[in-house]
């Protein structure tokens, strides 16, 4: 009978323990790190941009032709497409509006909401820019297609590139639509607490 007694006196304290909070200092941490390595990542991409801008410039200058500024024309616009596209992407995910666990909630929702929606643009704009540069090569080179679609810098960018870094994001894009589920739940149980 003893045993029995203790079970339920176990029992009962086991249901009325309060569940665990979430940890507000972990999500504090984590968008901080994350806003780290926006900025990191912001940098080194704005970095390779302003190279690849600059090598197609010089390239444009040495030949004079007027294909040659052309393609710088077309590299160029290009490149701006991509910063807009992405900047107006990841409007409102910078920081948070202040110090309120609501504000990094809502920064850290919003963070995985826009690589959601990033991914399926990020293809097609990978997928036009290898479209354009293709027709510019076949402009350029003359070459027939069955030849062009055999290059090398064709083979790694099209044939292994394009379906990597389509899985790449579209990997990427799952695991934020998972994290997304869970940070959702976190606001109603914080908004279920007020």
């Amino acid at each position: 009978m003893n045993a029995l007694q203790e079970l339920n006196d176990m029992k009962q304290r086991w249901q009325t323990q309060t569940a665990a909070g979430p940890d507000l200092a972990a999500l504090r941490a984590r968008v901080a790190a994350d806003n780290r390595n926006h900025r990191r990542t912001l940098i080194a991409l704005a970095v390779a941009t302003l190279g690849m801008l600059v090598y197609s410039l010089v390239r444009a200058m040495s030949r004079s032709t007027d294909d040659a500024w052309l393609s710088f024309g077309f590299t160029a616009g290009f490149a701006t497409l991509v910063w807009v596209i992405a900047l107006w992407l990841s409007r409102g995910t910078w920081e948070p509006r202040d110090g309120s666990t609501a504000a990094y909630l809502e920064v850290s929702i919003q963070r995985c909401r826009s690589v959601i929606l990033a991914a399926p643009v990020g293809v097609v704009l990978y997928l036009a820019g290898l479209a354009g540069s293709l027709a510019w090569k076949q402009r350029l080179l003359g070459l027939e297609w069955e030849q062009l679609l055999m290059t090398p810098s064709v083979i790694i960018a099209g044939w292994i590139g394009a379906p990597l870094y389509s899985l790449g994001m579209l990997w990427n894009a799952q695991r934020h639509r998972k994290r997304l589920a869970l940070l959702l739940d976190l606001r109603t149980q914080l908004r279920g607490k007020t």
